[in-house]
């Protein structure tokens, strides 16, 4: 806005005479430190407090993901730097702050979305190709949330061996946090064949009975006489609402 002022701040430069001059050796190819003063006319940071400059910020990747791990579990940013600063032995020792965290938390979504609309890209060149590939997308706040999908030959696949269906979702999230669920089966040569695949936003209830329901919409209303899944609780009460006549059966593998 060309006509927008700016708010007056107060001033903060005090004339500090401290000061470093570098200079380039030409025959080393490296920098040198020529002059060095540290008299200062102003109060000094503590060391102990550095970690809080601008210029020191910053989270690690395991921060980043014990960040990510906690946010799943609906657990607020404030608590976790608390937790963060427990963990550390006090807030001094953590190189962020809670802004710090929901930058990087927006940054992550950023890039989730220029990541969804190459992927969506790709799923609407793949339909070019294959005119009964069948995909569905659910977007919140401009973020992609739910992505399911399954191709020709998948669906060629389900209507021969669809009978016996594993749901499995023990996939590890990935950077995003969203878990991939796999649908899949075997065929007559004892091979695995994928019927469907789903990113998910969360693990919640509703969100499987979401993804069953366009599962049967892609396979024209064909269920499934028997669904293979971990011991989820909650999948019993979705395989009842979406497939009411199939029977459930928990996978050994995971109980075991």
């Amino acid at each position: 806005m060309p006509n927008r002022q700016k708010r007056p701040r107060a001033e903060t430069r005090c004339g500090c005479p401290a000061r470093m001059l570098l200079r380039m050796d030409d025959e080393l190819e490296r920098w040198y430190v020529a002059y060095f003063s540290d008299a200062h006319n102003h109060h000094v940071l503590e060391l102990r407090f550095s970690s809080m400059l601008l210029g020191h910020r910053r989270m690690s990747e395991a921060d980043i993901e014990q960040m990510n791990d906690m946010r799943k579990e609906g657990i607020g940013v404030s608590r976790i730097h608390d937790f963060m600063a427990s963990l550390a032995g006090g807030y001094h020792n953590v190189p962020y702050t809670t802004r710090d965290m929901h930058n990087v938390n927006a940054k992550q979504r950023r890039e989730g979305g220029l990541d969804a609309e190459s992927c969506l890209r790709y799923l609407r060149e793949c339909k070019a190709n294959d005119s009964v590939l069948y995909y569905k997308v659910v977007d919140g706040e401009g973020v992609l949330q739910h992505l399911f999908w399954c191709d020709g030959t998948s669906q060629i696949d389900y209507q021969v061996f669809g009978d016996v269906v594993t749901f499995d979702a023990t996939y590890k999230k990935n950077f995003y946090l969203s878990p991939l669920v796999v649908l899949s089966g075997v065929n007559h040569h004892n091979q695995t064949v994928v019927f469907a695949a789903a990113l998910v936003a969360d693990e919640k209830e509703k969100t499987y009975v979401w993804l069953l329901q366009q599962l049967q919409t892609a396979m024209k209303g064909k269920a499934p006489v028997s669904i293979i899944t971990d011991g989820d609780r909650k999948m019993k009460s979705v395989i009842e609402q979406v497939f009411p006549e199939a029977h459930h059966q928990l996978c050994a593998w995971h109980l075991l």
